[in-house]
């Protein structure tokens, strides 16, 4: 009797583990482009754990170079029915991209996998779940975010004659002591104080600068093109073009090819970055390097920046969007959290702030920073209004187009484009 009911017993164990262990480990690809070395190692550690912890689940990561705006490699990846499972998306275009149908919709899967997503919304900021939504609905999760400041050397600062506890706090300081700082020398420019729109110097950094507003939300109208703010500050840029010439400011900066940051190599005085910039000054610049962080110059001395940052995406034709979604739980908050102490970005996750801070004291500005940043507007034309914006400011700089002009034909096209993705008639 006692052997039929431990043989009972082992089969009944056997009924209860054979469906665990007979299932199948489903393959999901991740796509990401970020080739920083510290960022990749960072994705790369929490995929490993994430696949040692979740073994019928088996991430592949795949780097695959592209822009904040670039989504061919991945639209003829789908077409052909080899896209990813996930994709790495900048945050602002997630509503443009859920327009097009390129992305399956999250939070529908979220909701089948039985998670409360009201709960997890409330985890991010709101800013972040703002821009990751379309129409009421996740079709993303926010992954980092950042804040942007002006960077400055101190040693430069000393050498011109200047205060390096006191960077400039108004655009007109920030004139005179980028004047001070630019060194020259014959028709060749040694040391630069600042080219505004090099690095994080967007068309956004200087329009928020100078006061002005790129969209009306109720309205659902843009105002770039008519906005003398924002008009100012594309013709104060133009200015620094016309003063030392783009020919020379492009060879300026052609001295130092991609792999040199003139910043680091003590050529740039000042620059406009963000928050992830730290870990390059940490790792690359010289024992000795002195470098100082103040807030963004603004036209009247209000604090100013921006907030951006990357999400996470289910492509539409996924072939594991299930297994993907709880892929991204994981990534959105435990990786995230890995990733920001690890790379010196800013989580979106609330959670992730205070163990930043712990690991990297010097955050504390950003995260401050992030009580006033702006987002850009969340739009379905979000990439479209980004690339137009960088094409007008390009215009303006090499005197094709005079701002006004440049702004107001870039407007009326993204107002044209806006118009149709939301249905309405001419």
């Amino acid at each position: 009797m006692k052997k039929l009911v431990l043989s009972l017993l082992i089969v009944f164990l056997l009924i209860s583990i054979l469906p665990i262990y007979g299932q199948k480990t489903v393959e999901i690809t991740f796509w990401h482009n970020m080739s920083r070395e510290v960022d990749k190692k960072s994705i790369e550690e929490s995929v490993e754990k994430f696949n040692k912890t979740h073994p019928y689940i088996r991430v592949k990561v795949l780097l695959v170079p592209g822009a904040e705006t670039e989504i061919t490699k991945l639209m003829t990846a789908v077409a052909a029915g080899t896209g990813p499972d996930v994709y790495y998306l900048d945050r602002f275009t997630v509503a443009q991209r859920a327009n097009e149908g390129v992305l399956e919709c999250v939070e529908d899967w979220l909701v089948k996998a039985g998670v409360d997503v009201k709960k997890l919304k409330a985890q991010f900021f709101d800013f972040a779940i703002q821009e990751a939504t379309f129409k009421g609905k996740l079709y993303a999760l926010p992954w980092d975010t950042d804040d942007r400041v002006l960077y400055y050397n101190k040693k430069l600062f000393k050498e011109a004659g200047l205060d390096p506890t006191k960077p400039p706090k108004t655009i007109a300081e920030l004139d005179a002591v980028a004047d001070k700082l630019t060194k020259i020398k014959g028709n060749v420019i040694e040391v630069f104080g600042i080219i505004p729109w090099y690095s994080q110097g967007w068309h956004y950094t200087w329009g928020w600068a100078f006061g002005g507003e790129f969209y009306n939300e109720r309205l659902q109208r843009f105002t770039f093109g008519t906005d003398k703010r924002i008009i100012d500050s594309y013709k104060w840029q133009k200015k620094y073009a016309d003063k030392y010439g783009m020919a020379t400011i492009g060879a300026f900066l052609g001295m130092f090819g991609p792999e040199v940051d003139p910043f680091i190599a003590g050529k740039l005085a000042m620059k406009v970055d963000g928050n992830w910039y730290l870990a390059n000054l940490r790792a690359f610049a010289p024992k000795d390097f002195e470098y100082g962080i103040a807030y963004i110059p603004s036209i009247d001395g209000r604090l100013t920046t921006w907030a951006g940052g990357w999400s996470l995406a289910i492509p539409k034709g996924a072939k594991n969007p299930k297994e993907a979604a709880e892929f991204m739980m994981y990534m959105a908050t435990e990786g995230q959290i890995k990733y920001a102490i690890d790379t010196a970005h800013l989580p979106t996750v609330k959670a992730g702030v205070p163990e930043l801070l712990k690991a990297d004291p010097e955050q504390k500005l950003f995260a401050d920073l992030l009580a006033v940043a702006k987002c850009r507007p969340v739009v379905p034309v979000g990439a479209l209004v980004w690339d137009k914006l960088t094409e007008a400011r390009d215009y303006v700089l090499y005197g094709q187009k005079t701002a006004e002009k440049a702004l107001a034909d870039a407007q009326k096209e993204c107002q044209e484009a806006l118009d149709k993705a939301l249905g309405k008639k001419k």
